[in-house]
């Protein structure tokens, strides 16, 4: 059942590159549409992120973080990085957390690999080895989140998300 949903969501999240100049003009019709703030109690999880540290959703409570799930390679992901490179930069200081969630694989060397590809930040990057996309809802692997310092989910994008919302959304809950 996992395999299948992970297939699914590589298969409609991912782009191949020829495709992205398209396949990102038909998506910002819809930037403002796939927008949701379901104000849902974040689901419970634990993970070990990129430098071998376990962290529960517990953990991070009292801090906003962003939970975005990707594949190694996935073109349309490295939008998403960029995205939350501008974020990260911007509230780093302020205490928000970014957890970068390879959904696909099985070890930590394919969220490295698109770390170092796609010139992602300092921030958690962890394998997805608590069902957390499952947990989440994630429906694409552009699902991004956004959990406030309760561990309320206040934001929800399925589609390439843009910098200067998520600091929008970011700004009210820090």
């Amino acid at each position: 059942m996992i395999l299948i949903f992970t297939f699914a969501i590589f298969a409609i999240g991912c782009t191949k590159a020829e495709e992205v100049p398209q396949a990102v003009k038909n998506l910002e019709k819809f930037k403002f549409i796939t927008i949701e703030h379901p104000d849902i109690l974040a689901p419970i999880f634990e993970l070990t992120d990129d430098k071998k540290n376990k962290f529960t959703s517990n953990d991070l409570k009292g801090r906003v973080y962003i939970v975005q799930g990707f594949a190694p390679g996935c073109s349309s992901c490295a939008r998403e990085i960029a995205a939350l490179n501008k974020v990260h930069n911007q509230f780093k200081e302020k205490g928000l957390e970014i957890i970068s969630l390879d959904i696909v694989s099985e070890d930590i060397k394919g969220a490295l690999d698109t770390k170092e590809r796609f010139n992602g930040g300092d921030w958690r990057w962890a394998i997805d080895s608590d069902n957390v996309a499952v947990k989440f809802g994630m429906s694409t692997l552009e699902s991004t989140f956004i959990v406030d310092k309760e561990g309320i989910i206040r934001y929800k994008d399925e589609s390439l998300s843009d910098s200067e919302i998520l600091s929008q959304e970011i700004v009210k809950l820090i």
